[in-house]
């Protein structure tokens, strides 16, 4: 392999990497040895490498620090060994080191392979509460108890924990540190905290080295992986007996699932607080529309028993009005008792083969007393249109958009009712001349108790609920009813359902407004 390719390889290495010379001074350091060390290659290079162990490690048994670790390579049976080693700013971090050496004393090459380990400095006998100022004081001879507790404190906290020094670098993480983020522990550690790209965190770090504590909460685009995760982090100074800020140290608690949580009752909230209006609307509304008819028909009989305790002659048109009001009267109570069939699933449907053009022309007759002004222009083929239907719900629907076009037009405009076969299926549409529907609320014309912004409650009557039945009844037929209009321009709406003929056939939608019916595909 030739030596750019070699070098290219050495720096691509995710573990520090450190050569030497016979003389165990510096040759080489790769990337990740920079980030871990905090030096910079053309600065240690050609130093000796005892620059990196703490002053009273520098000898053991007459020898240097590398010497000692080479000489037991083979009682270590190649196994890393936990040794302390000295960052360029003084700060003394844990690593696992790997040694190894080629040639002979004149062109001995000594390798240093480093790893990061998960463990922070010792804290035994130190009080809870005086965690952050103890993070950078290390004992010379830490308990081996301690430690061990300390580092499964460290490690199965459920909160991410990180230390890092003045320059300022990350020492160490636990893994729920590093599962928030996403990204390996080798990555991670090394990393310099000023380099990331989330502004606020790089203020709260500088508040931490000028030895304030500081708070952060929002979402956290991770360096080194595409991760985004909504945090909430407290960061606190370290200090040493003389009360200098030697680093810092972070608490960061992953909030994804009360963010979804805050979301779902914010949601929830919303949806009740939709279903509060609804009801109190509708309670409005019905409380008016049951008040209108019962008002005239009290005022009816009143004037009837009257008549009647006179020995009068009694108007029949007396009589025909009462009749309007208590026919008016069950019909909204037969469309809520339907909703309530509907919502509990028991609306029953007795299908049977009819003719739907005899339906449409029954509707016809039953709103002569209700057209008042109103023209109606009704087309239709020349053959009968057999399909499999309910008669009496159906009719029921075909009514419901009569009303409605009569309703919700001037009174001396023109209602064109149309019906044709378009391949398997029957189109019915109902078109007038009234206020129209925004769009925006066209969708929601069709669920219960719903009425269009531009819709007073005082001047069209209605408990919002016919559309609503009328949409369970043509679904529940293998048909499709939808709505075409434009605020100010009218409304036209569409009943396609299958002809008795059809095999499985399916429904046409709706498709932006044009002055000619929808096409079966």
């Amino acid at each position: 392999m030739a030596g750019d390719e070699l070098r290219e390889l050495i720096d691509a290495m995710a573990d520090p990497l450190v050569a030497c010379d016979g003389d165990e001074r510096v040759l080489y350091l790769n990337p990740a040895a920079e980030r871990l060390l905090a030096w910079k290659r053309e600065e240690l290079t050609g130093q000796p490498f005892e620059v990196l162990v703490p002053p009273r490690l520098r000898a053991f048994d007459g020898q240097s620090f590398l010497r000692y670790l080479l000489g037991r390579r083979r009682a270590l049976g190649g196994r890393p060994v936990r040794v302390l080693l000295q960052r360029r700013q003084g700060s003394e971090l844990e690593v696992e080191m790997t040694v190894g050496a080629t040639g002979n004393h004149g062109g001995e090459r000594i390798s240093v392979v480093l790893r990061r380990t998960p463990e922070l400095p010792d804290y035994t006998d130190e009080p809870l509460e005086r965690l952050s100022s103890a993070a950078s004081r290390r004992a010379t001879h830490p308990g081996p108890l301690g430690e061990r507790v300390y580092q499964l404190v460290f490690e199965t906290a459920p909160l991410g924990l990180i230390h890092f020094d003045t320059t300022p670098t990350l020492l160490a993480c636990n893994d729920y540190f590093v599962r928030i983020l996403g990204s390996a522990k080798r990555l991670l550690i090394g990393l310099n905290l000023l380099s990331i790209e989330d502004q606020a965190i790089v203020s709260c770090v500088r508040d931490v080295l000028a030895g304030r504590h500081a708070y952060y909460e929002g979402d956290y685009h991770a360096v080194s992986s595409d991760k985004v995760v909504p945090v909430r982090a407290h960061f606190a100074p370290c200090l040493n007996g003389d009360g200098e800020v030697e680093g810092g140290v972070g608490i960061i608690e992953d909030i994804t699932a009360q963010r979804s949580a805050e979301a779902e009752r914010t949601r929830l909230l919303r949806e009740a607080q939709d279903a509060i209006r609804v009801r109190d609307d509708f309670l409005t509304i019905a409380s008016h529309e049951l008040k209108t008819p019962l008002t005239p028909l009290a005022l009816r009989l009143a004037s009837l028993e009257r008549r009647l305790e006179r020995r009068e002659q009694v108007d029949p048109a007396l009589l025909r009005h009462a009749r309007q009001h208590l026919v008016r009267l069950a019909a909204l109570i037969n469309d809520l008792l339907d909703a309530s069939r509907i919502e509990a699933g028991r609306l029953a449907l007795h299908l049977e083969p009819t003719g739907l053009d005899t339906l449409v022309e029954r509707a016809l007759t039953s709103m002569d007393a209700e057209r008042g002004q109103h023209r109606i222009e009704y087309s239709h083929p020349a053959e009968p249109v057999r399909i499999r239907g309910d008669a009496y719900r159906l009719e029921q629907v075909i009514a419901n958009l009569l009303e409605n076009a009569l309703k919700y037009s001037p009174g001396d405009s023109t209602v064109r009712v149309t019906l044709e076969v378009r391949g398997d299926f029957v189109l019915l549409a109902v078109a007038d001349e009234g206020i129209g529907i925004p769009r925006d609320q066209q969708e929601q014309l069709f669920e219960r108790y719903f009425r269009a912004r531009n819709v007073s409650v005082t001047s069209y009557g209605g408990l919002g609920l016919g559309l609503y039945i009328s949409r369970d009844i043509v679904e529940r037929h293998g048909g499709r009813i939808w709505v075409e209009s434009e605020v100010g321009r009218g409304a036209t709406f569409y009943v396609a359902l299958p002809m008795l003929s059809a095999a499985n056939p399916t429904p046409p939608g709706p498709h932006p407004p044009t002055d000619a019916p929808p096409q079966v595909h």
